[in-house]
């Protein structure tokens, strides 16, 4: 054998070798990153942040906005945007986190609450469809409450 061939088998071999390792590491920040943009105080506290609030006050005023129980609060956030084909996540996120830094509750099991949310997201008068899919929404939300 050559000492050509000797070297292109182990670069070969060391390729194998190394590719799933440096894989799996790669894999493991991605994954830490993806957890915490998924959470809804953090998405509430990096807009917050985008806006000029210092890093660590963002974090507290979303904490205390979500404060009671974030996995029923994802919960109905996902009720929202699954059933309300008007809105999405982004701006949700940016109507929560203006009600979040002016320290007003939002009260995703209510129907006026909703109807406001989505006009204010909107900036226009919601069709009878709308109010319709809002209204079973803001049924759904109470049901998660019981």
């Amino acid at each position: 054998m050559s000492k050509e061939n000797i070297l292109r088998i182990t670069l070969f071999v060391s390729v194998l070798a190394f590719n799933p390792l440096v894989a799996e590491t790669l894999k493991i920040p991605a994954n830490i990153q993806t957890q915490q943009t998924n959470s809804i105080a953090s998405g509430i506290a990096n807009i917050l942040h985008k806006r000029g609030i210092d890093e660590d006050a963002a974090e507290e005023i979303s904490r205390e906005f979500v404060a009671e129980d974030e996995a029923l609060f994802a919960r109905m956030m996902d009720n929202l945007l699954s059933g309300c084909k008007s809105i999405n996540k982004e701006e949700l996120l940016t109507y929560l986190s203006k009600e979040a830094l002016f320290r007003n509750s939002v009260q995703l099991h209510d129907y006026d609450t909703l109807v406001a949310m989505v006009a204010a997201i909107r900036e226009k008068a919601l069709d009878e469809v709308t109010l319709s899919e809002l209204q079973m929404i803001a049924k759904e939300n109470r049901q998660l409450l019981a």
